[in-house]
């Protein structure tokens, strides 16, 4: 790190995370109540409002990053995605064998719904005015996704790793932020080995979670890496376990001695420690970035994912 720091004027690549549990309980509040009073339609507005605010907290080089999806934008995806489910279950209703139609057509949406978050909050995403991109085709996502399952399937979920990380690095290697490109370069045998010590460490009932997350969050970090065609770089964390342990036991403390009002204090010190410990490669200018596209509208798969709690917490 010293050496690329002698070679490179770039910046220090550093993030900040300036969230506060005050501020962002009184938005928790607020969409919970809107949300009650309006059935459930406020929802989408209520995510707009909480993701603006926790974009805009979160810091890199000294400038904050912007959310500009729109709670229109998210109803109408919101609108769509159940649409489509409860027109699936009409059709599955009055077909025969209504059970395979309908586990075929959530196979699908589940494709749909990651591809779909992933494309649709990278490109809402910007910073300095420079929006993220992503030219991924969602047909070669579900020809990936479904080969991936198969394998997954066939092997009684002992390649679920492996898939995993496959789907990850199309999703990453299909991302740009100006010039650069996002990549992934982490091995499947290294997230089974992860996923095993948490499996085989359940006994300790919670003692070692921290330890995997810390685990899990250092393997997504230091095996992405950026590269502007001519170099290639890698994201750095250095959030050790010991870190994790007390961020995460505090955090649980909380959660129990306030009978979980004190959740949005818990999560804004969970961000502010997986931002703290994590630094973006200082081999490139990000001073000099520059738009490449124009930005994605389209929610349908942000609420697919929602509806079916499909996470993107690689």
């Amino acid at each position: 790190m010293e050496e690329q720091n002698a070679n490179h004027s770039a910046g220090t690549g550093e993030f900040d995370f300036f969230g506060q549990g005050s501020k962002y309980f009184g938005i928790v509040v607020v969409n919970f109540l809107l949300t009650v009073l309006s059935l459930g339609l406020y929802y989408p507005w209520a995510k707009e409002r909480s993701r603006k605010y926790l974009w805009s907290e979160t810091e890199f080089e000294g400038s904050a990053f912007s959310f500009h999806g729109t709670g229109k934008e998210m109803f109408r995806g919101f609108v769509i995605a159940y649409g489509i489910i409860v027109g699936l279950l009409i059709i599955a209703a009055f077909v025969p064998f209504f059970f395979i139609v309908f586990i075929l057509g959530m196979a699908i949406l589940f494709p749909l719904a990651l591809f779909g978050a992933w494309r649709y909050r990278v490109t809402r995403t910007s910073w300095r005015g420079i929006y993220f991109t992503f030219d991924g085709n969602f047909t070669e996502f579900l020809n990936l996704f479904v080969v991936q399952s198969l394998l997954t399937l066939v092997t009684f979920g002992l390649y679920g790793s492996w898939m995993r990380v496959k789907l990850q690095k199309y999703l990453f290697s299909h991302t740009r932020f100006g010039q650069l490109q996002l990549g992934f370069n982490g091995d499947g045998l290294d997230l089974f080995v992860i996923n095993l010590g948490a499996l085989l460490i359940t006994p300790t009932l919670g003692i070692y979670y921290p330890f995997y997350v810390r685990n899990r969050f250092n393997f997504t970090a230091n095996y992405t890496y950026l590269t502007d065609g001519n170099q290639k770089a890698n994201v750095y964390s250095h959030l050790r376990g010991s870190t994790a342990f007390e961020t995460l036991l505090g955090n649980a403390f909380i959660i129990v001695f306030t009978l979980g009002l004190g959740a949005p204090w818990a999560m804004m010190r969970k961000l502010k420690m997986y931002f703290e410990h994590l630094e973006m490669p200082d081999a490139f200018d990000y001073d000099a970035l520059e738009q490449q596209e124009g930005a994605y509208h389209d929610a349908t798969g942000d609420e697919m994912a929602d509806i079916l709690d499909v996470g993107l917490d690689f």
